[in-house]
């Protein structure tokens, strides 16, 4: 029994388009969060010592370090004469007890008190982060689209061969919901005896939507046989 042919084209297609932008969507959006808290960070910690004052501190202790964490480091330092205790709000790998340390604290309350010697790295790498995971995702949509472009070129211009399909394999690389698209393989033999063979690119078909013993047509590029596009929507049903 065929699947119906246009209820799996536009079940197909409605996978691809969904795949794309929940792919490019967490990646770009994932990657704004980043670069905006790296910015608040570095913004944050700019504006803190721009009302605060330097001072000595003493590390008393790491608490809650452990051999897979830094713990939080508590400090100990004097403001005109007055001892404080408090808890800084990140640790480094540098640090240990009875180490000497500087820490900013506010002017008009010693006790908010801050590290930000270390702060520089933290935002590079939030930066950092967020525009490589922002990229991923343009990248990808990119990418994309210029396959399209390409399939719609080859589409108007490219010679049509019939192929035969000799295989058809699930693409691991892609996966939405536990599902995999797939990747269709063909061979085409020439009047003069050559072969060509050609593989498609990921579509989001079953195989058994696939028509049995069914020819899959390709456009293949005028001046270049190595430019070519695997229609599979027309091995479908």
């Amino acid at each position: 029994m065929y699947p119906d042919r246009e209820k799996a084209l536009a079940k197909g297609r409605r996978k691809d388009k969904t795949f794309i932008r929940v792919f490019c969507g967490i990646f770009i959006l994932l990657g704004i969060i980043l670069f905006t808290a790296g910015i608040a960070v570095g913004v944050s910690s700019h504006t803190f010592r721009q009302k605060a004052e330097p001072v000595n501190a003493v590390i008393l202790a790491m608490r809650g370090a452990t051999s897979e964490s830094l713990g939080t480091p508590v400090v100990e330092y004097a403001v005109d004469g007055k001892s404080y205790t408090a808890t800084l709000n990140m640790a480094s790998s540098s640090m240990y007890p009875g180490k000497r340390i500087t820490v900013y604290y506010q002017k008009n309350n010693p006790r908010e008190v801050r590290y930000l010697d270390d702060n520089g790295w933290l935002v590079a790498l939030f930066v950092f982060m967020g525009t490589v995971f922002a990229g991923m995702g343009a990248a990808f949509w990119l990418v994309k689209r210029s396959h399209e472009r390409k399939a719609r070129r080859l589409l108007a211009t490219g010679k049509v061969v019939e192929a035969e399909i000799t295989g058809i394999r699930e693409d691991t690389n892609n996966s939405m919901n536990g599902r995999h698209p797939i990747v269709v393989s063909c061979r085409y033999t020439a009047p003069d005896g050559r072969v060509y063979f050609f593989r498609s690119g990921s579509f989001w078909y079953e195989s058994y939507e696939i028509g049995p013993k069914k020819k899959v047509r390709v456009y293949v590029d005028r001046n270049n046989p190595a430019d070519y596009y695997v229609d599979v929507d027309s091995a479908i049903g």
